[in-house]
């Protein structure tokens, strides 16, 4: 009797685990490091009430499509330009492309050093053309935080005065210039602006203020369509838009 107990309890966990096995997977997002301080923690709750995981590629917008046509992704969060241009070319699966989030541009300056008043226009514009040099990334990365930063300051008129003591940088070494005391100000995207040493001044003022839009599809080739749709409902949901807001990005 017990022998027949044990091989009858031992049947049911190995049932169980097979069923756990077969219902979890893995979902592998390709995305961009301006959405990671809200991606890791949304995708380990998702990890945690589905049992499916999330591995992420992220890369800079300039290398995604090398990153795309050098693996296999189940999901897509990029800027919309190129999730168009994937739906175009049949990259996507049908009816599963929706509008995701928005990024703004950010003020980065050194920590310990006095935050500049970007509150308003006329403030913002003081402060930029009140400091000594300012590093932004560059404007001819398609989708990247320099094209937006140059609408800015071509919008508020100050486009030729930073050109003028400006420096065009990659995100990570612009920051260290920041840190370092080198450069006195950036201008980021505000999702991805600081580091140890750098702090944020605050967001662009709204009048002025620019974004990134991102788009987020489920992958023609993925190969666990079902488990990557369920991911995109739950990160374009309402419950994750604070998630979003915590990381100076705004749900859509």
């Amino acid at each position: 009797m017990r022998n027949m107990l044990a091989r009858s309890l031992g049947a049911g966990l190995l049932l169980a685990l097979s069923t756990t096995l077969a219902t979890a997977g893995e979902i592998r997002v390709v995305t961009v490091g301006a959405l990671q301080n809200a991606l890791k923690p949304l995708g380990a709750e998702y990890t945690k009430q589905s049992g499916d995981q999330v591995n992420y590629t992220f890369t800079n917008p300039a290398n995604l499509k090398k990153v795309l046509s050098e693996g296999q992704f189940d999901l897509i969060i990029a800027a919309a330009p190129s999730i168009d241009e994937l739906d175009k070319a049949s990259g996507l699966q049908a009816g599963s492309h929706v509008k995701a989030v928005r990024v703004g541009i950010g003020v980065a300056v050194r920590e310990g050093a006095p935050k500049p008043d970007v509150s308003t226009p006329d403030a913002f514009k003081k402060a930029v053309m009140a400091a000594r040099n300012v590093v932004y990334t560059d404007p001819a990365t398609p989708n990247g935080s320099g094209v937006v930063t140059m609408r800015i300051l071509a919008a508020a008129g100050l486009a030729d005065a930073v050109k003028a003591k400006g420096k065009q940088e990659g995100l990570g070494p612009g920051k260290e210039l920041i840190a370092k005391g080198e450069y006195e100000m950036g201008l980021f995207n505000i999702s991805e602006a600081t580091i140890p040493g750098v702090v944020l001044a605050g967001p662009v003022p709204a009048p002025l203020q620019d974004y990134t839009s991102y788009d987020a599809a489920v992958l023609s080739g993925a190969a666990n369509k079902e488990a990557a749709a369920g991911f995109l409902k739950f990160v374009t949901g309402k419950p994750a838009a604070a998630t979003w807001k915590a990381a100076n990005i705004d749900a859509m």
